[in-house]
C-alpha cells in the first residue's frame, strides 16, 4: 500500500512537471521522480523516464537501496492516467510493473526490513491510488544472517472486475532468530471476485528446527473466504469479514533434551507425559473467523482434534469447552477456553482452562484432575488441583488448592515417596527478576505420611502426621537467572517417625525442625541448615534421646554427603526393652558437636545431670552402616555431698543401696557397641567417699579410697582383683575400723573377696576367699583373730568390769532383703584368761541371798581355761549370746577365800547397742545369775 501511494505521488509529480515543461519533459521528469523517491524515504533512488505523454508514463531501471543489495528493483514500470484525475484525486488508472525484484532482510533480532526503504516514510490509510495493478515476474529475495529464501510474485487486479495474485517461496535453509527453516516450500493464491468476495488458498511444507525440537515434513494449509474486499481497496479495513480453516500436521517431531527451559524440550515433555518421549507428532484443524469485532479461533471438532501424540501411544488432546471459542480477540480483550486430556503409559489427567487478557492484565482458571501420573522425577496418585492465576506485565500471582497422593518425587539424590497431602498455596512471580515464591495460604499444611530415601547412603526416613509451615518468609523461592535455584524455608513437625542409615535406626517423635534449604538442580547440590527443638526418639532400642535444642547443617551432592550439628541440650536415657526393669544409668543432659561424613559420625560432648551437676566430657565415633562405635567419657572430679550430687543420680540401681554420700571420684568410662553387643569399662579413682550403706545392712561406710578398673559395666566386672581402703564401717552392732579390701567382680552378679581385713580389739576381723551373690541371700564369713578381751572390756566401759585373754572366732553374716544377721557365730579363747567384776551389782548381791553372793564372788576373779561364746541374731536388732566359762574362782568360806573349780554359763538376749551404750550388761548378768540359782543351775 505504501509503495502504491509512493508510486502515485511520483506519477503525479511527473505529470505536472510534464505539463509545464514539455520541451524539457524527459530530464525534468526523471529528476522529479528521483526527488520524490528520496523524499519518500528511499535510499539511493534510481529511475529513468523513457516515455511521457499526457496519459502515459514509462520508467525503466527503477531501483532503491544499497548498491549490490537493492531493496526494490524493476526493469519497467508503466502507468496510464488522466491528468485531471491525477491532479485532483492523486490516483492513476493502471500500473504495470515487472520484471523486477523485491528484497527483504532479516536481522539477528528477527526484525524484517526492505534495504534502503525507510519504514517511517509514506502515508497511512486511504483508498488504493490506482484502479488496476499488474505485477509480472517479480522475484522475492529474503536474506537472513544464515541462509536465504527465493520466491516469485504475480498479480492482476482491477477495481471493477477483481483479480488474482499468487506467490511462491522456497528455501534450503533460513534462520529466523533461534528458529531454522529447512527445505521450505510455500505457495499462496488469492482470488478477488467482482461481487466483493475474496478467497485464499495457501500451503507450506518444510522442516523447522530449534534447540528443543526438530519437526520434519511439516504441512500447513489454509483455505479461507472473505467479504467486501472492495472495502479494503477503499480504505475501510474494519468492514472486512471472513473465515477460514487451517489444517496442520507435523508427523515427525524429534524432541531434544539440551534446553531444559524450552517449552517443547524432551525434558519438559517428559514432565508432562510422565515418560521419556523422543519423538512425537502434532496435528489438528482450526476454524478462524474475522470481522469488525475481532477474530475467533475454534477447534474444528472431534473428527480432526488438536493433539500431540507419540509413537508409543501417548497423547495430549484439546477439545472445545462448551460453546466458548478456543481463542478470541477483539475490543482490546483476548480469551481462550478449552478442555484437555492427557494419556500415556505414565499419566492420565483431564482438565479445563479458561484464560483472558484485557488492559494488559491476564487471568487463568483451571480445575485439573489427575487420575495417575508417573515419570522419572515425580509420580502422583489421585490428585485434584484448582488453579487461579493472573498477571500484569512481568508480575504473576496464582492461588492453588491442591489435594494429591504423592507417590514419588526425586530431588537430586533425595527421593520422597508415599506422601499424600493437601493444602492451599499462593504463588508470586516476577519474570523480570526471574524469581517466584510459594507460600502456604493457611500458614501450615498437613502431610498424612511420607517416606524419604537417599539410596547411596542407605538412608530411610518415615514420618506420619506431618505439618509443614511457612517460616518468616515464603515456603519456596525459585530463581532462574544464572542458574535454577530453589530456596525452601519452613518448620517441619511430625507426630511419629523413624530413621535408618544402614544398621543405625531411631524411632519415636522427631524434633521440630526449623530449616532453610537450597537446591541447585544443575549441580545436584542440596544444602539444609536450621534448628532442632524437642522430640523424643529411641536409638537402636537402647538409648533414649529427647528434648533436643540445637542447630544443624546438611550438605548433599552427586557424590558426597556431610552433616554437622551443634547441640545446646539433649536428654539421654537408658531405654528399657521388653522384660527389662532395672535402670542402670540415670538420664543425663548432653551438649556438644557432631560431624557426619559419608558413613562415619564423630562427636564430642559434655554431660550434666538434670539438676545441673557436671559429670564430665567425652569424645566418640559411630559407624552408621553397621551401627558400631565407641566413646570415652572423662569424669571431672565428681564431688558428692548430702543435698547435692549423689551416686543414685548417676545410677538409679544404687538407690536404697548407697545414699547420703560425700567425697570425690575421678576416672574414665568407656563404651563400645556393635550390632546387639555393648562393651563397657571404666577406670575409677575414689577419694575419701563416705556413704550410708551399702544397703540397709550397713549404717555407714566411711573414707573409701583407691582405684578400681572395671572391664564391663553390664554386669559390673573388674579386671581381676582390686584393692581399696576404708576408714571405717558402721554395721550397728558391728563396728569395723580402718582396713583394706581386695575383691573382684566376675560379672556373674556376685562379688569375690580375696582379703578384707580390719583391726578389731587388738586383733583382726576379716573376710578371706569368700564369694557372695548380689541377688537373694548372701553369706559373708567374718573371721576374728587375736582379739584382746581386755580391749573389749575397755570399749564396753562398764564400771568394775575387766579381764584379759585372747579370742578367736567366726561370725557368718547373712545379708538378705537389705538386712544383715549373724547365724551360728562363735568366739573361743586361745589359752587361759580372766574376767573380773567388782561393780555395784556385786555389792548389791549380798542382799539377794547367799547363792547370789557366791556367784558374784566368783566373778571378782574368774580365771578361765576355756571360754566359748555363741552369737545369733540381727545386727540391727536383738542378739542372743550363750557364754560358757570353765576355770577357777575364789569364794569366801568362813571369811577365807577358797579357790574352787567353776563352770559358768550366761545366756543373753538383748539389743547389743542398748547393752553397751546404756551400761546394762552387769544388771542383765545379775538377773541371769539370780534366775540360774532359782533354777538350781
Amino acid at each position: 500500500m505504501r509503495a502504491a501511494r509512493f508510486l502515485a505521488v511520483v506519477l503525479a509529480l511527473a505529470a505536472l512537471l510534464a505539463a509545464g515543461v514539455w520541451f524539457l519533459r524527459m530530464p525534468l521528469a526523471g529528476w522529479a521522480v528521483r526527488t520524490g523517491m528520496a523524499s519518500a524515504g528511499l535510499e539511493a533512488p534510481e529511475a529513468r523516464v523513457t516515455a511521457l505523454t499526457f496519459d502515459t508514463l514509462r520508467l525503466e531501471n527503477v531501483a532503491a537501496g544499497p548498491q549490490g543489495a537493492r531493496g526494490v528493483s524493476f526493469d519497467v514500470v508503466e502507468a496510464d492516467f488522466d491528468w485531471r484525475r491525477l491532479w485532483k484525486e492523486r490516483a492513476v488508472d493502471a500500473v504495470r510493473a515487472g520484471p523486477g525484484t523485491a528484497r527483504l532482510t532479516i536481522d539477528d533480532e528477527g526484525r524484517v526490513s526492505v534495504p534502503g526503504v525507510n519504514a517511517g516514510g509514506g502515508g497511512e490509510g486511504g483508498a488504493l491510488p490506482f484502479d488496476r495493478l499488474t505485477l509480472s515476474d517479480v522475484a522475492v529475495i529474503v536474506d537472513a544472517p544464515e541462509g536465504a529464501a527465493r520466491g516469485r510474485v504475480t498479480a492482476d487486479y482491477d477495481v471493477g472486475e477483481g483479480g488474482d495474485a499468487s506467490i511462491e517461496l522456497s528455501s534450503q535453509m533460513l534462520r529466523w532468530k533461534d528458529v531454522v527453516f529447512e527445505n521450505l516450500d510455500g505457495a499462496a493464491d488469492l482470488v478477488l471476485a467482482s461481487d466483493g468476495a475474496a478467497s485464499i488458498d495457501a500451503q507450506l511444507t518444510g522442516d523447522i528446527v530449534t534447540d528443543a525440537a526438530a519437526a520434519k515434513d511439516i504441512a500447513i494449509s489454509l483455505a479461507g473466504e472473505g467479504r467486501s474486499w472492495r472495502d479494503i481497496a477503499g480504505g475501510a479495513r474494519s468492514a472486512f469479514a471472513g473465515e477460514g480453516r487451517i489444517e496442520f500436521a507435523a508427523p515427525d517431531i524429534e524432541l531434544r533434551a539440551e534446553n531444559l527451559q524450552a517449552l517443547a524440550s524432551a525434558a519438559q515433555m517428559q514432565t508432562i507425559f510422565g515418560e521419556n518421549l523422543q519423538r512425537a507428532a502434532l496435528a489438528g484443524t482450526v476454524d478462524i473467523a474475522y470481522d469488525a469485532d475481532g477474530v475467533t479461533v475454534r477447534l474444528a471438532g472431534e473428527e480432526t482434534p488438536l493433539a500431540l501424540t507419540s509413537p508409543e501411544g501417548a497423547s495430549l488432546s484439546f477439545a472445545p469447552q462448551g460453546s466458548a471459542p478456543f481463542f478470541a480477540a477483539g475490543g482490546g480483550r483476548q480469551s481462550s477456553s478449552f478442555q484437555f486430556a492427557l494419556k500415556s503409559a505414565g499419566a492420565n489427567a483431564t482438565g479445563a482452562v479458561d484464560m483472558e487478557r484485557q488492559d494488559g492484565v491476564w487471568r487463568v482458571a483451571a480445575p485439573l484432575h489427575i487420575a495417575a501420573f508417573s515419570s522419572d522425577a515425580i509420580s502422583l496418585g489421585e490428585s485434584r488441583i484448582l488453579l487461579g492465576a493472573s498477571g500484569n506485565g512481568p508480575e504473576i500471582v496464582a492461588d492453588i488448592d491442591l489435594e494429591t497422593a504423592l507417590r514419588k518425587a526425586t530431588i537430586g539424590r533425595l527421593m520422597l515417596a508415599d506422601a499424600p497431602f493437601r493444602g492451599a498455596f499462593h504463588i508470586a512471580a516476577d519474570l523480570n527478576a526471574q524469581r517466584a515464591t510459594i507460600s502456604s495460604k493457611s500458614d501450615c499444611f498437613t502431610i498424612d505420611k511420607s517416606r524419604s530415601v537417599i539410596a547411596q547412603q542407605e538412608i530411610f526416613i518415615n514420618l506420619t502426621g506431618v505439618t509443614l509451615c511457612n517460616a518468616e518468609g515464603p515456603l519456596v523461592t525459585y530463581r532462574w537467572n544464572d542458574e535454577s535455584v530453589f530456596d525452601v524455608s519452613g518448620e517441619l513437625a511430625a507426630q511419629q517417625g523413624s530413621f535408618a542409615m544402614g544398621e543405625t535406626k531411631a524411632r519415636g517423635r522427631p524434633p521440630v525442625t526449623r530449616f532453610d534449604a537450597v537446591y541447585r538442580p544443575a549441580r545436584k547440590e542440596t544444602t539444609i541448615a536450621g534448628g532442632l527443638a524437642n522430640g523424643d526418639m529411641i536409638l537402636n532400642e537402647a538409648l533414649g534421646m529427647a528434648g533436643v535444642i540445637g542447630d544443624f547443617r546438611f550438605d548433599l551432592d552427586a557424590d558426597d554427603m556431610r552433616a554437622e550439628a551443634s547441640l545446646d541440650r539433649l536428654r539421654l536415657s537408658q531405654h528399657l526393652g521388653a522384660g527389662q526393669t532395672l535402670v542402670m544409668i540415670a538420664p543425663v543432659l548432653a551438649s556438644g558437636e557432631a560431624v557426619l561424613e559419608e558413613n562415619e559420625a564423630a562427636f564430642s560432648y559434655v554431660l550434666t545431670t538434670p539438676e545441673g551437676y557436671r559429670l564430665g566430657r567425652g569424645t566418640g565415633v559411630h559407624h552408621m552402616k553397621d551401627a558400631s562405635g565407641e566413646t570415652l567419657l572423662t569424669l571431672e572430679k565428681l564431688t558428692f555431698s548430702p543435698g547435692g550430687l549423689q551416686p543414685n543420680k548417676i545410677s538409679p540401681a544404687l538407690k536404697g543401696i548407697v545414699t547420703d554420700a560425700d567425697g570425690a571420684m575421678d576416672g574414665t568410662v568407656r563404651f563400645a557397641w556393635g550390632g546387639t553387643e555393648l562393651q563397657s569399662g571404666a577406670d575409677l579413682a575414689f577419694n575419701e567417699i563416705s556413704f550410708a550403706g551399702p544397703t540397709q545392712a550397713v549404717t555407714r561406710t566411711n573414707g573409701v579410697s583407691g582405684s578400681v578398673q572395671l572391664t564391663d559395666l553390664f554386669p559390673v566386672t573388674t579386671g581381676g582383683f582390686q584393692t581399696i581402703t576404708v576408714d571405717s564401717v558402721d554395721m550397728d552392732a558391728l563396728q569395723l575400723g580402718q582396713g583394706a579390701i581386695t575383691f573382684s567382680l566376675p560379672g556373674d552378679e556376685s562379688i569375690t573377696i580375696s582379703n578384707a581385713e580390719f583391726p578389731w580389739f587388738g586383733g583382726t576381723l576379716g573376710v578371706y576367699e569368700a564369694k557372695a551373690g548380689f541377688a537373694g541371700e548372701a553369706t559373708i564369713p567374718l573371721r576374728a583373730r587375736g582379739v584382746d578381751l581386755e580391749k573389749i572390756f575397755d570399749y564396753v566401759d562398764i564400771e568394775g568390769l575387766s579381764g584379759e585373754g585372747v579370742l578367736t572366732g567366726e561370725l557368718p553374716v547373712i545379708f538378705e532383703g537389705g538386712k544383715a544377721r549373724i547365724e551360728n557365730g562363735y568366739f573361743k579363747s586361745e589359752g587361759p584368761g580372766a574376767i573380773r567384776y567388782v561393780g555395784k551389782a556385786a555389792e548389791a548381791a549380798s542382799a539377794a541371798g547367799e547363792d547370789a553372793q557366791v556367784a558374784f564372788d566368783i566373778l571378782r576373779d574368774l580365771r578361765f581355761n576355756a571360754l566359748e561364746v555363741s552369737v545369733n541374731g540381727a545386727l540391727d536388732g536383738r542378739l542372743e549370746f550363750q557364754m560358757k566359762f570353765e576355770g577357777t574362782g575364789d569364794v569366801t568360806v568362813r571369811k577365807q577365800d577358797v579357790r574352787v573349780p567353776v563352770v559358768y554359763r550366761i545366756n543373753l538376749d538383748a539389743a547389743l547397742l542398748e547393752l553397751l551404750h546404756q551400761a546394762n550388761l552387769s544388771r542383765d548378768i545379775q538377773l541371769q545369775i539370780q534366775r540360774g540359782l532359782a533354777n538350781d543351775d
